[in-house]
């Protein structure tokens, strides 16, 4: 009896969170072999969330379960991007971190549940911070990690930066553009922001695509997982922003994903866009 009950409570638990939404959309308007994938995805989550499984392990499990980390509990989120090979020893993440030398301030746009926040305290930067992120359920996992800094998290799309009426030194954006369906406006915030330099990081690196300026790999059903035509990409950061920039500087092979990934070979990437002026910003 209590069996049940505690497998009542777990339903509802996730009931709250939209699964039963996703699983009614995901089932209309598809045929019966996707269904019958669905309910399988949707079984395991279930059977996961009953055993207390953390977002580590269920991405560990089975790639295709990473798209519904928007269902995961306050716990599983926790460890999203946090451990494991793509966590905080990241080699891309280190690199970062080094390209915050001299800087004073840094908005972190996707910022999860708060990975770079962390390793900026951990290692004594008097660097400003702000994270901003879509994504709610990773911010109430950041401010419950550091509830003296909670105000240090806000719930902001990229393309709302103008409301934060300020500058910053640097601005991070990591493992974010591939999901867009352009990168040209986001990437404009994103400078616009940007007293001194914008570091861009990427997991799907930009690469030659004989007629095509982006193409959408669809690792993640119903996430954009874009790759970038690299000769075009670098026209854009190099010679279409306003301002245009000083100088674009790249620092290539910044560590693998993980190698159970279909994207697992490809070294991340950062493309470190530095402003012509590093003291006044037009």
């Amino acid at each position: 009896m209590r069996f049940g009950q505690a497998c009542a409570e777990e339903a509802e638990h996730f009931t709250e969170r939209g699964l039963d939404i996703g699983l009614k959309t995901h089932l209309l308007g598809i045929g019966w072999y996707v269904r019958f994938n669905v309910i399988i995805e949707t079984a395991t989550l279930f059977h996961l969330a009953l055993s207390r499984t953390h977002a580590a392990d269920i991405v560990g499990i089975n790639m295709r379960l990473k798209e519904n980390w928007r269902h995961w509990s306050t716990e599983q989120s926790k460890d999203f991007l946090r451990s494991g090979p793509e966590g905080k020893a990241h080699p891309s993440r280190a690199k970062t971190l080094s390209l915050l030398d001299g800087m004073s301030s840094v908005l972190d746009v996707g910022c999860g549940t708060g990975v770079m926040f962390e390793l900026i305290r951990d290692l004594g930067l008097h660097i400003d911070y702000l994270g901003i992120d879509v994504t709610e359920k990773f911010l109430e996992v950041a401010q419950s990690l550091y509830p003296e800094d909670r105000h240090r998290f806000r719930r902001m799309s990229l393309y709302e930066t103008k409301k934060l009426r300020r500058k910053f030194d640097a601005v991070i954006c990591r493992h974010v553009l591939e999901h867009l369906p352009d990168y040209v406006p986001a990437i404009q915030s994103l400078y616009s922001c940007a007293a001194k330099k914008l570091i861009l990081v990427f997991y799907l690196p930009p690469r030659p695509l004989r007629s095509k300026r982006k193409l959408d790999e669809h690792y993640q059903r119903g996430f954009y997982t874009h790759t970038y035509d690299l000769g075009t990409f670098l026209d854009h950061v190099l010679n279409k922003l306003s301002p245009l920039p000083r100088e674009v500087r790249i620092h290539p092979r910044q560590g693998r994903s993980d190698s159970r990934y279909p994207w697992g070979d490809r070294y991340n990437i950062i493309y470190e866009v530095i402003r012509r002026s590093a003291n006044k910003a037009s």
